[in-house]
């Protein structure tokens, strides 16, 4: 039992070092073949004119964003769990700055560590991350803006061909090749007297009226 336990430790401590540039080499491979277009962009350029933002997108459609934003040093909120420090990993060799905890375990340390790491690089949030329920916006990307003064900025993804798995978000993975399709919401700037329900409400719908106009060309 005891070489059992061993080799499993060994074969742990491998996958944590190979993963993570297994991860690397498909999101480069992939994303190189990508074509990407955009809509609404001046709401990016407006957005962006007072400085950094917080990008918020469903969990399902992060993929075509690795590439593109690669080298970026955008932030993300990577969970503490063995397969976030995979992720961890690999999107710091893809050049983004990653912060370790949970919107949901400890939200209020992670809050204050993205209102901190939002003064030297954007944000990117999936506000159904990282376990669900999908397309659930969580409150953790409105505090964060409110506590910041940094705008919330959705972002519709869609792919002319993906693979769609069967994961609690239906993960889409664009084939090679594809057409990415990438649509900039509304700029929101909060304040600290709006209720959060009723901000949450109105992100929902509109990631979801981006989300399908993204798609549409499909």
């Amino acid at each position: 039992m005891k070489r059992k336990s061993a080799f499993k430790k060994v074969l742990k401590n491998i996958s944590i070092f190979i993963l993570p540039f297994l991860i690397i080499f498909i999101v480069r491979s992939i994303g190189l073949t990508l074509r990407y277009s955009y809509k609404n962009m001046h709401s990016y350029t407006k957005a962006k004119s007072g400085g950094n933002c917080i990008f918020v997108f469903w969990h399902q459609k992060f993929f075509p964003l690795l590439y593109l934003q690669r080298t970026s040093r955008m932030n993300i909120l990577v969970s503490r769990h063995r397969d976030g420090e995979l992720i961890a990993r690999a999107l710091k060799f893809l050049g983004f700055t990653v912060i370790r905890g949970s919107s949901t375990s400890g939200g209020m340390k992670a809050c204050r560590l993205m209102v901190k790491a939002i003064k030297q690089f954007d944000l990117a949030i999936t506000p159904d991350g990282p376990k669900g329920p999908p397309y659930h916006f969580s409150g953790g990307a409105i505090a964060i803006a409110k506590f910041s003064g940094r705008p919330i900025v959705p972002i519709g993804i869609g792919a002319k061909c993906a693979k769609y798995f069967s994961s609690w978000d239906r993960f889409m993975f664009p084939l090679p090749m594809s057409r990415i399709s990438i649509v900039f919401g509304n700029v929101h700037i909060l304040k600290k007297s709006e209720e959060d329900n009723v901000i949450r409400d109105s992100l929902t719908q509109e990631l979801n009226e981006l989300n399908r106009i993204a798609e549409s060309f499909r």
